[in-house]
């Protein structure tokens, strides 16, 4: 599968610097809350340090734009790969509820 323009053209980053990103994305993109203030801070906190990350890339860089498409698309990609199953057991027995009547 061919890789995002985007993607194409950003540096390997430290694993601790996607993953940190990524928190940050989820706070704000998947919040319960579009307009809490924790997500505001969480975006702004991510729009920051992906421009520094923009800005320390050297030589010919990408549009900012694709470039901060491809983040996003890596930090959805290590939300998917770090979603653990225990999260979803809270909405596990959903499929399976208990009967009212004690089956």
């Amino acid at each position: 599968m061919p890789t995002a323009p985007g993607d194409a053209s950003i540096n390997e980053p430290d694993d601790r610097l996607i993953r940190s990103l990524a928190e940050l994305y989820d706070k704000f993109a998947h919040s319960l809350d579009p307009f809490s203030q924790a997500g505001d801070e969480a975006e702004a906190v991510f729009q920051y340090e992906v421009m520094q990350w923009y800005d320390s890339i050297e030589g010919v860089k990408p549009p900012f734009r694709e470039f901060r498409r491809g983040v996003i698309s890596r930090c959805k990609r290590y939300l998917a790969a770090n979603d653990k199953p225990q999260d979803k057991g809270l909405l596990g027995g959903l499929d399976n509820p208990p009967s009212p009547y004690g089956d």
